[in-house]
């Protein structure tokens, strides 16, 4: 009796393992398919891409892979201008090759865990051990960009642009919390007096300091997009922003500088549920504001305006760096990685910096 409940037993987990199975491999069945219905419909699934995604979903049997994210990340390439065909073909190439040389076990289910217990935790891809290596190896990475700015004077300017709750004020903490407080500066201004309003360029260029790498939490672009989507600024300053922007960005590297634009990028439930996790958490309820649940109600808008952002400012000096902030850690890792592969310091290593997650990046570049 006892054996043949053992076996029972050993029969039902056999089983539960069997469902498991069959669920994910549904998961991912769907995701896929979901991928293979937007190429086909934008008439752009070849057969080298079909190749490209047969071999992904082959590695998808032995790991997990975040198909929603990769969907995602469809999208945004398809953003892009220029061949969209080879562009997309790119996207899943780099996405191949990231996997194949990605460490073992690199996509889980792990949680974040930044604040130890108070919050309700957002689970992400990359497992906490994984995750502490890279930032590790890239934050030694950003010291050693710190030296060579120092050494040659050169400035890095970096905006940080997206909704409310994207993650750019986490994202800001993984590029600053082991870096030389001397050689950086973290820029968010509040409310624009009269005076800044009639001096908009001039109340940014004022706060860059040189040899430094500065962080803009939010920016000029508030101007492009926070302004109009809210009503609070005119329709003629509006235009003139559209209209001066790429001369403005193009006047802060005249002497070989460097200028990053990254826009970090959620979902609409993303963004609600992180609310309801500020308002729940005693470390982030203070970020909580009125104006969060408005930015809720003008989602349609705020696309609308970000969209006509995008064509118009992301320029072939000055792209705009999309970033998938679904998952922190992989948006975090991706933002210092771009901006550590697009300057020539001294010393790079190269182990580091040559891994990403392509899936959540997309570079607007106009061909």
């Amino acid at each position: 009796m006892i054996e043949l409940i053992s076996e029972i037993r050993k029969m039902k987990s056999f089983m539960g393992i069997l469902v498991e199975q069959d669920e994910q491999n549904m998961s991912i069945n769907k995701h896929a398919q979901n991928i293979i219905n937007i190429l086909k419909f934008s008439n752009l699934y070849s057969a080298t891409i079909k190749k490209l995604l047969d071999k992904i979903l082959k590695i998808g049997e032995e790991k997990i892979i975040d198909f929603d994210l990769m969907e995602r990340g469809l999208k945004a390439v398809m953003l892009k201008k220029g061949n969209r065909k080879k562009n997309v073909e790119d996207y899943f190439l780099r996405i191949f090759t990231s996997l194949e040389f990605r460490e073992k076990g690199i996509y889980g289910i792990e949680p974040e865990t930044e604040d130890f217990g108070f919050d309700i935790e957002d689970v992400s891809i990359v497992p906490k051990k994984i995750f502490a290596k890279e930032l590790y190896g890239l934050q030694v990475e950003l010291i050693k960009l710190q030296e060579w700015l120092s050494k040659t004077g050169k400035t890095v300017i970096v905006v940080f642009e997206g909704r409310d709750s994207a993650g750019k004020g986490s994202s800001i903490k993984k590029f600053t919390e082991n870096m030389n407080p001397k050689l950086f500066k973290v820029i968010q201004l509040g409310i624009p007096t009269p005076e800044d309003r009639a001096d908009w360029w001039g109340r940014y260029r004022k706060q860059i300091e040189p040899g430094k790498i500065n962080l803009f939490d939010r920016s000029w672009y508030n101007r492009g997009l926070i302004e109009p989507v809210a009503g609070y600024g005119t329709p003629e300053e509006y235009e003139d922003f559209m209209e001066n922007v790429e001369n403005f960005e193009n006047s802060l590297v005249d002497n070989g500088d460097y200028l990053f634009k990254l826009w970090f990028s959620i979902e609409k439930e993303t963004m609600s549920k992180r609310f309801k996790q500020r308002l729940s958490s005693p470390l982030k309820k203070w970020k909580y504001s009125p104006n969060d649940e408005k930015m809720l109600d003008l989602w349609d808008r705020f696309t609308e305006f970000k969209e006509k952002l995008f064509d118009k400012t992301s320029t072939v000096n000055h792209p705009w760096i999309i970033l998938d902030s679904s998952d922190k850690r992989v948006s975090g890792l991706n933002a210092i990685r771009y901006v550590l592969q697009n300057i020539p310091y001294e010393g790079k290593n190269e182990e580091f910096l040559n891994k990403d997650y392509p899936e959540a990046i997309t570079v607007l570049r106009p061909e």
